[in-house]
Formats: C-alpha cells, sequence, structure tokens
C-alpha cells in the first residue's frame, strides 16, 4: 500500500461515519451516498489548518465530506480527529473558526496523547523509549503514531463512534468519560515520559495523518470505549491509593522529620550509666546519638555541645577526643540517619524495661532504608538484573539489524558478569511477564531471544500478506488481550468470504 493510501485509510478509521462521504456540491464522485432505510444519517463537520501558526489564531477551513478531507489533508498540518455538530466562520472571508468546543460534540473517534520535546534531533533520540512505553506498559495498543515538529502524537482511535448525548440536566456523560479516560492515559504516559503534555484539550487540535509523518500504523489496532473505560478507572484508583499513602507517609514524616525530636533520643541522651558492653556500649550510643543530630540538620560543632554535655554525664565517659572522633564519623557523609536496628539494641540494654515501652508506644517515627548505590553494593537486586537483560538485548538486537539476536546463558553471564543462578531467575521473571521471548536452538544453534518491543516492531514491517499468520505468533506470546484475541481470529480465518467478513468487522472501512 502506497503512503497516500495509508494515510487515507487513517483518516477514514479515525472519522468512522462522522462525515458524508462525498461533498454537497462539485463532487468528482459519481457513486451516490447510501442512506440507511429509516433513518436520517447524521453528519457533522471537522476543520483542518494549513499551519501551526494558523491554527493557533483557529484560521482553518471547515469540512463536511470525507471527499473534501482527502482532497486537501496533504496541505494540511492539523486537524480536529474527533467531528462536531457543526462549525462556523466568524468572518465574512471565511478564515477563521468557531464552535469546535467540546459542548457542540457529536462523536467523540479517537484519544490522543502528545508528547513534546525541546526539538526535532531530541524527538528522534527519544522514539525508541516512546515506542517502547506504547508497545510494553499500556494494555492497549496505538493504533496511529504521528511525529509532530518537535514530538509525537499517539492515537488511540475507538473501534465504533462514541456519540454525544445531552441529558436532560444538560450534562454530556459521554464527554465526562471520554475525558477520564484521556486524563489517565496521560497520565500513565507521563510516569514513563515527562515530556508528554497532560493539559492539552483531550478534544482539540491534533496532526493530521499525512505520508510524510506516520511514523506508525495498524488498522485493526482500534480500543473499545468500556474496556478502556473500565482501564481508567482501575488506573485511577490504584493513583488515588499510592496518594493516600504519600500523603500519610507525608503527614507522620512532617511530625516526626527529626530524629532528635523522638522519644527514644531522649531517652538515650538522659542514661548516666552506660558503659563499655559487647557490641553496644559508649562508642556505639555517642554514634547513634550523632547520627541523629546530624539527618536533623544539627550542625556539627552544635551535635558536639550536646554529646560532650552527655558524655561528661556518664559515670564512665570517653575521652574528649574520642568523642570528636566519633563525631567526625558520623557527619561524614557516609550514612543518613540513624538506624532503627541499632536503636532497638541500645534501647533494650540501657534502658528500663517499664519505660521502654512506654517510649517505643510514643514513637512515631517513620524509618527509612536507604539503599547504597550499585557501585558500592557487593550484591544487586533481581530488578537491576532484568534492567540489564533488557538493555543488553536491545542493545544486541539493534547491532544485529533484526528483531531477534542468537546468544547463550553463559556468554550472556560472562557480558554482564551475572551468575547463571541469578540470571535464570531475572530471565524467567522477564518471560512470565512477557518481555522477552525465548526460543532454545537445535543442535549447536545458540538460544534465539527477542523482547516484546522487537516482535510489535517486526510485526509493523512485514508485509500484508505476512502479517496476518505473523500476528497469530504475536498473539500466542503476548497473551489474551481482546485485540490480540481479535487478530488470532482474523489470522486463523481462511475463507475468502469470511476474511471478509472479520477484516469488515476489525477495521471500520467506512
Amino acid at each position: 500500500m502506497s503512503a497516500m493510501k495509508t494515510a487515507q485509510q487513517a483518516i477514514d478509521l479515525i472519522l468512522h461515519q462522522g462525515l458524508r462521504e462525498t461533498k454537497a456540491r462539485h463532487s468528482n464522485v459519481l457513486k451516490l451516498e447510501k442512506t440507511i432505510p429509516g433513518q436520517q444519517n447524521k453528519q457533522g463537520a471537522i476543520a483542518m489548518y494549513r499551519s501551526k501558526a494558523q491554527m493557533a489564531k483557529s484560521w482553518g477551513t471547515i469540512y463536511t465530506s470525507k471527499e473534501a478531507v482527502y482532497d486537501n489533508y496533504a496541505t494540511s498540518t492539523h486537524w480536529t480527529p474527533n467531528v462536531f455538530n457543526y462549525l462556523t466562520y466568524t468572518d465574512a472571508a471565511k478564515h477563521y473558526v468557531k464552535g469546535a468546543k467540546e459542548q457542540n460534540l457529536s462523536q467523540i473517534n479517537t484519544l490522543v496523547v502528545d508528547v513534546d520535546y525541546r526539538d526535532a534531533e531530541e524527538r528522534q533520540a527519544k522514539f525508541a523509549e516512546v515506542w517502547d512505553t506504547a508497545m510494553l506498559d499500556v494494555q492497549f495498543l496505538p493504533t496511529l503514531i504521528l511525529a509532530t515538529q518537535k514530538g509525537y502524537h499517539i492515537y488511540y482511535v475507538f473501534d465504533e463512534p462514541v456519540f454525544v448525548r445531552r441529558h436532560a440536566n444538560g450534562k454530556l456523560p459521554a464527554v465526562r468519560a471520554a475525558k477520564a479516560i484521556a486524563k489517565s492515559l496521560k497520565d500513565f504516559y507521563a510516569q514513563k515520559l515527562p515530556a508528554v503534555d497532560v493539559t492539552c484539550n483531550s478534544f482539540g487540535v491534533f496532526r493530521v495523518p499525512r505520508p510524510d509523518n506516520i511514523e506508525y500504523f495498524e488498522p485493526k489496532m482500534t480500543v473499545d470505549f468500556q474496556a478502556l473505560m473500565t482501564w481508567s478507572i482501575n488506573f485511577a484508583n490504584d493513583q488515588h491509593q499510592i496518594k493516600l499513602q504519600n500523603t500519610q507517609r507525608s503527614f507522620y514524616a512532617r511530625r516526626t522529620s527529626r530524629q532528635i525530636d523522638q522519644p527514644w533520643f531522649q531517652a538515650l541522651i538522659n542514661q548516666t550509666d552506660i558503659d563499655q558492653n559487647v557490641g553496644y556500649g559508649r562508642h556505639n550510643t555517642i554514634f547513634t546519638l550523632a547520627l541523629a543530630c546530624y539527618s536533623s540538620n544539627v550542625s556539627q560543632a552544635q551535635c558536639f555541645d550536646i554529646l560532650d554535655e552527655f558524655n561528661s554525664n556518664l559515670n564512665h565517659p570517653l575521652a574528649t577526643q574520642h568523642v570528636q572522633k566519633v563525631i567526625n564519623d558520623a557527619y561524614s557523609g557516609q550514612f543518613h540517619a540513624a538506624s532503627r536496628e541499632y536503636v532497638n539494641a541500645l534501647l533494650e540494654t540501657w534502658v528500663p524495661d517499664a519505660n521502654r515501652r512506654v517510649y517505643l508506644q510514643r514513637s512515631q517515627t517513620t524509618w527509612y532504608k536507604y539503599a547504597k548505590p550499585r557501585t558500592e553494593r557487593v550484591n544487586s537486586h533481581v530488578h537491576e538484573w532484568q534492567a540489564d537483560l533488557m538493555a543488553y538485548f536491545n542493545q544486541r538486537i539493534s547491532q544485529d539489524n533484526n528483531w531477534f539476536t542468537r546468544t547463550s546463558l553463559r556468554h550472556i553471564s560472562k557480558e554482564l558478569n551475572i551468575c547463571l543462578g541469578s540470571l535464570t531467575k531475572a530471565l524467567k521473571e522477564l518471560i512470565d511477564q512477557g518481555l522477552v521471548y525465548r526460543e532454545k536452538g537445535h543442535g549447536r544453534q545458540a538460544t534465539m531471544f527477542a523482547t516484546r518491543s522487537s516482535l510489535l516492531q517486526h510485526a509493523m514491517e512485514l508485509k500484508q500478506a505476512q502479517r496476518s499468520n505473523y500476528w497469530l505468533m504475536v498473539a500466542r506470546f503476548l497473551g489474551p488481550t481482546e485485540q490480540l484475541l481479535a487478530l488470532q481470529r482474523f489470522s486463523l480465518t481462511s475463507a475468502p468470504e469470511t476474511t471478509k467478513v472479520e477484516q469488515l468487522r476489525l477495521v471500520d472501512t467506512g
């Protein structure tokens, strides 16, 4: 299929039946437009703009037929992919368009995520990041990705248009639901891509599909509005729970942000019989108290004054130079705060049982475990090995200029310096999550590895004749999502008549 026909197919898929097929006047199409018996076809309008500067001034052209859109899309840069009941001009010369407001929507065809970088160079460098986010993380694959001047517009086209109906109270429930879904999509992308514009108008103006800006298009990947709404509700609920937890954690942190204000600090600093002991004696006590001062932003000089007085009150004090050395170690920057384990051990050793229970009950300290940088640790976490593996596979696949790479576990273990046990565990989890595909080689042939992203990328690049069978393999690998199950049914269908029906069901040809 030529690039021009691909662009027209994308436009037709997005618009559904929102516009009439042919122009009302001066049509070049002889075929009469069919009407549905007993029903009056509802036709709407969209606006198209020839440049971003004109779009910013609302200087555009109103179209009410697909034929007119096809005649002019190649010379336009922006459009309103969602259809309005009507649009009008504000001037006699018919330059400035008005009426593109959500209260005037006729049908919602698509939701678009806007990713905007600083310039075209950064946009090109970040495409792999955008692709991986769109293909790996969201449960619904996008239908269309367009390159903009400095970013990308990611289209999620509905399999059927969402018609806007106004209730008796004047509200538009379909618009409200679509706005909530659009917000969830933008918030989800923003977690992975900081360049996402979360404030853009969900039903506003976006790039029009053209032969020179289509980065990815798969007409079978339309989404079901109800399924997307369910995902949006679940995502919003998860975000609300995370926000509540963060708010509660922040509340306790504000109440107990300084360790020197905690009851355990007062309990230890008021003890006078702390002496040399195996493991938890004067040195450990002074070091723990000094760390509490350090984490509470107490100056080192003031910390010395506090602990020098504490040391002087001990029945068997340390030499002053030892106190100074311990404080210097605590303020060296290698430690963040007093450890909970040490505090509990010191309380159990030196604070009487009755008092200790009171201090522990009154303490509302929020303890934080500070992980060392990976370069300073001997062992790594499984998720870190998984990140190394994904980066390794992506790099090898890119170097091989293919959708897969062949290598062995021993070679990977040597390359990444991972023991075989940790490598096997990390790889198994990636396979179980559907992020990596593995096929063992026969004989001396090395094992084949592919990532989910490389599989999908390869599917997009295959010719149409090969694509349906390949989608079957991808569907088996990626799992039973609704879109992929539809593709699986399409791939398994062999009868020409049935194939045509399935194709029409999957793709709204208008």
